[in-house]
């Protein structure tokens, strides 16, 4: 935050302004993972490259003036838990958070600075508007300005993924699978359970998700779903095996759809084995039937009739 942001405004103090960003981070499946009286910086997986983006184009929201705007850095590297038990929430450090923080520093308000070794700048898939030098802490820095408004270039995929599509390979259909997900989560008959009388079950809410991006186009909305999917994932985390069967389900499918085939795989294979901890049969199916639909689309097409059958 530049000095001329720390004044309270119209939006609240640092603070405020502070948990209105990392909120934003977090639905966007980022993790606080160090901060200070003037700095927070938030991480993501190696794949998540587009949510990121999305967060750091939005340095200029609750900013009444320009010089009021956050300035951001963004790189791309490897993080080591300050506590690798989990204890102290997600605090870690790395040199990508090294170059980050000095890329920040040297950033002018409501400018975001990419280091030259982020992937997707190598690649020549984002939007730059030249470049910024300056030196901090006695070390020249230089990072590559993001153009806020069209950060990616026309065409151009986000993270070198395949496009979105409709399962196509054969076998089951993506409704008959989504079927499955919300089976998965259902009461089995003659168990006592009133599921008219209460709220619908998880599968069924995680399904309707899924089914609202079936068909379309990349756009915010596929990322903000991949979102909120992924909030549910981290809600599920402290509950039964099935409950986290069925978020981790639900988000392969949406990985799935957006074209992100591996890390759609590795939600499948950990919902698998959440459906096989719960002993939940109909769970086992639907994972089956998702993993055997992502091998088919990979070209495995001996892999997947095998979990077919």
């Amino acid at each position: 935050m530049p000095p001329a942001g720390m004044t309270p405004g119209i939006n609240g103090t640092y603070l405020n302004r502070a948990r209105s960003l990392c909120a934003r981070g977090e639905a966007l499946g980022g993790r606080l993972v160090a901060w200070s009286a003037v700095m927070l910086a938030i991480a993501w997986d190696a794949d998540s490259i587009e949510e990121a983006m999305l967060l750091a184009t939005s340095v200029r929201e609750g900013a009444e003036v320009p010089e009021r705007g956050w300035a951001a850095g963004v790189a791309e590297g490897e993080l080591e838990p300050l506590a690798p038990d989990g204890q102290r929430m997600h605090l870690a450090w790395g040199e990508a958070l090294l170059s980050s923080v000095s890329l920040a520093r040297v950033a002018r308000p409501g400018e975001v600075l990419i280091d030259g070794d982020v992937r997707a700048l190598r690649a020549g898939q984002l939007t730059l508007r030249g470049a910024r030098s300056a030196t901090d802490s006695g070390q020249r820095i230089r990072g590559w300005r993001l153009d806020l408004e069209v950060p990616w270039k026309t065409g151009a995929p986000a993270s070198g993924s395949r496009p979105p599509a409709e399962f196509s390979a054969e076998g089951l259909s993506t409704e008959e699978v989504l079927e499955i997900v919300e089976r998965a989560s259902q009461p089995p008959p003659g168990s006592g359970a009133d599921v008219a009388s209460g709220p619908p079950p998880a599968g069924t809410v995680l399904a309707e998700r899924v089914r609202a991006l079936v068909g379309q186009e990349p756009s915010g909305r596929a990322v903000e779903t991949l979102a909120d999917l992924r909030r549910s994932r981290a809600r599920a985390e402290g509950g039964s095996a099935a409950s986290r069967c069925q978020a981790a389900l639900a988000l392969s499918m949406t990985l799935c759809i957006a074209g992100r085939t591996e890390e759609a795989l590795l939600e499948g294979l950990d919902a698998l084995a959440r459906s096989r901890e719960a002993q939940d049969p109909r769970a086992v199916g639907a994972c089956l039937a998702l993993l055997s639909k992502l091998y088919a689309g990979a070209g495995f097409a001996d892999a997947a009739a095998a979990l077919k059958s």
